[in-house]
């Protein structure tokens, strides 16, 4: 806008030079000479000089658009440049973009159908950029309409794959994984980096939604009596290896304890005594009357 008033400025000072130095306003005659309306060529030149100079803002890439040879495949970066003054400069944001699709409804591989809210975030690439200008001519026109059908064809095409309820469970990672490749890949075709895709509150109704909840309850309870049995198999198998370990150390104790050691540990204990009394409870002898 600025430039605009600056250009007007200039035409409207390069009328007042040549009607002043052209024109006696005494007399009310033209003047005889007319060398000072050579100073209405300085507006005039500046006025050509901001027809060949353009400025591109900052988060902006600058697309080239000439009556000779059409949209230029070279943007401009960021900063002042120069063009030709009958070439037209065009601007197309770089900055992050956000665009969210409320009730995209999809089918799955069982013919179900799934309900989702899908929000996807971009940007233009900025090599890339004349694409959007010469098929959309501007960002809006591809947020509002590109994106958003882009978007719904990616995730219509994994969940076709899949039945509603790894749709809904154990695979949805693995969809979004995958949709999102595939938008990856189609935006870039037109110029465009994904920065991310989310898809939130994919439902399929109530009672799929119970079917899914029950399985998943059913497979914790498969789960949780697979490691019961597991931890019964292990416990088992460490008292069998405890009772195995007790009686081999006893069988070796038994092979060591031979007659000739156990005499030899008798006679290393014996204190040199010998019994006092001798005999049953029936007929006892006392061994130390004898002796006296």
């Amino acid at each position: 806008m600025l430039m605009f008033l600056f250009r007007v400025l200039l035409i409207i000072a390069t009328i007042v030079l040549i009607v002043v130095e052209c024109f006696d306003f005494d007399t009310e005659e033209p003047k005889k000479s007319k060398k000072g309306a050579l100073w209405a060529l300085v507006p005039i030149v500046i006025f050509v000089l901001t027809l060949c100079v353009v400025y591109v803002p900052s988060n902006n890439v600058g697309i080239r658009w000439s009556a000779f040879s059409g949209t230029s495949s070279k943007t401009l970066n960021e900063g002042i440049t120069f063009k030709s003054p009958i070439d037209k400069v065009f601007l197309i944001p770089t900055t992050v973009e956000e665009r969210t699709i409320k009730n995209v409804n999809v089918q799955t591989k069982d013919a179900q159908f799934v309900r989702a809210e899908v929000n996807v975030k971009f940007r233009v690439n900025q090599k890339d950029a004349f694409k959007v200008y010469k098929r959309y001519t501007t960002l809006d026109n591809l947020k509002q309409n590109i994106i958003s059908n882009y978007a719904q064809k990616s995730i219509e095409t994994v969940v076709t794959q899949y039945n509603v309820i790894d749709t809904l469970g154990a695979k949805k990672n693995e969809i979004y994984a995958l949709a999102t490749k595939d938008l990856q890949n189609m935006l870039k075709d037109e110029g465009v980096e994904l920065v991310q895709l989310t898809i939130k509150d994919m439902n399929a109704g109530s009672e799929i939604e119970k079917a899914i909840a029950d399985e998943a309850v059913a497979k914790k309870r498969v789960e949780t009596a697979e490691q019961n049995r597991l931890k019964a198999k292990k416990d088992a198998e460490t008292k069998v290896v405890n009772a195995k370990a007790e009686a081999d150390a006893n069988k070796i104790l038994e092979k060591q304890l031979t007659n000739k050691i156990l005499i030899q540990q008798w006679i290393e204990k014996w204190n040199g005594e010998v019994p006092k009394v001798s005999g049953d409870s029936k007929s006892m002898i006392n061994i130390q009357d004898l002796l006296n």
